[in-house]
C-alpha cells in the first residue's frame, strides 16, 4: 500500500510535470502572437501618436493663421468703417461747397442782371447825351487873303455867343475855308487862321471854353458857290460856326420858349 501510494504519487508528480510542461508551451504558443499583436499595436499607437501630434502642430498653426486673419479681416473692416466715414464726411463737405457754390452763382447771377440793368441805362443815358442836334448856325464871310473879322461877322457870332451861354452842355463846331484862289498849301493854313480867328472871339468875349469848341481848316474844300465869280468867291471864303446841343436839352429849351 505503502508503495502502490507512492507509486501513485510518483506518477502524480510525472502526470504533474508533464501537464505543466505542456501548458508552459502552449501558453508561450498562445501568448507569443498576441505579444506580437500587442507590440505591433503599441508601434501602431507610436505611429497614431505622431500623425496626431502632426495634425495637432499643423491644426494649431492653422488656427493661429486663421486668428491673424480674422485680425487683419478686422483692421480692414475697421479701416473700411473709418473710410466710410471719411467719405460721408467728405460728401457732406462737398453738399456744403456746392450749396455756397450754388448760392454765389445765385449772388453773382442777381449782380450780373443788376450790372446788365446798370449798363443798359448807362447805357441808353450815354446815347442820349451823344444824340446832339443843331442849335443855331451861322456863315461867317471874310474878305480876299484876311482873317480878320468883320463888323457883321462879330454881329454874327454875338448871336450865337449869347445862345450858347444859357446852355449847359453844347459844342460848337467851326470851320475854315477858302476860294480857289492861290496855292492850296497856303489856303490851308489861311482857312485855318480864319477858324481859329472865330474861336478866339467866342472865348474871349463869351467865356466859352476851349473844350466845348472844335475847329479845322479845310482850305478849298465843299465850296457852296461858283468860284469862277466873284459873288461865288465870296461865299466860299467863310467859317461856318455850327451850335450842337443834346437832344433833350434841345427840347427843354425849345419848350421854354
Amino acid at each position: 500500500m505503502k508503495i502502490t501510494g507512492m507509486m501513485a504519487g510518483v506518477f502524480a508528480l510525472v502526470v504533474l510535470g508533464t501537464t505543466g510542461c505542456a501548458t508552459k508551451k502552449y501558453v508561450a504558443k498562445t501568448v507569443a502572437p498576441v505579444s506580437q499583436r500587442v507590440s505591433a499595436t503599441e508601434t501602431k499607437n507610436t505611429d497614431q501618436d505622431k500623425q496626431l501630434s502632426t495634425h495637432a502642430a499643423e491644426i494649431e498653426a492653422t488656427n493661429r493663421d486663421l486668428s491673424q486673419a480674422k485680425e487683419k479681416l478686422s483692421d480692414v473692416d475697421n479701416k473700411a468703417t473709418q473710410a466710410g466715414h471719411a467719405a460721408q464726411a467728405a460728401d457732406q463737405k462737398a453738399q456744403g461747397a456746392q450749396t455756397a457754390a450754388n448760392s454765389a452763382q445765385e449772388a453773382a447771377n442777381g449782380a450780373k442782371t443788376f450790372a446788365e440793368q446798370g449798363l443798359d441805362k448807362l447805357g441808353h443815358t450815354v446815347d442820349t447825351m451823344n444824340k446832339y442836334q443843331m442849335a443855331k448856325n451861322e456863315t461867317v464871310l471874310f474878305n480876299v487873303n484876311q482873317s480878320t473879322l468883320t463888323k457883321d461877322a462879330k454881329q454874327q457870332l454875338d448871336d450865337l455867343g449869347k445862345q450858347a451861354e444859357g446852355m449847359g452842355r453844347y459844342v460848337i463846331e467851326v470851320q475854315g475855308f477858302t476860294d480857289k484862289t492861290g496855292p492850296a498849301t497856303y489856303n490851308d493854313m489861311l482857312s485855318q487862321r480864319r477858324a481859329e480867328t472865330v474861336a478866339r472871339y467866342l472865348t474871349t468875349q463869351f467865356k466859352i471854353p476851349v473844350r466845348n469848341i472844335t475847329m479845322l481848316g479845310e482850305g478849298y474844300a465843299m465850296p457852296v458857290g461858283n468860284d469862277k465869280t466873284r459873288a461865288g468867291r465870296k461865299e466860299n471864303r467863310r467859317v461856318e460856326v455850327k451850335l450842337w446841343v443834346p437832344e433833350n436839352e434841345a427840347t427843354a429849351n425849345a419848350g421854354g420858349q
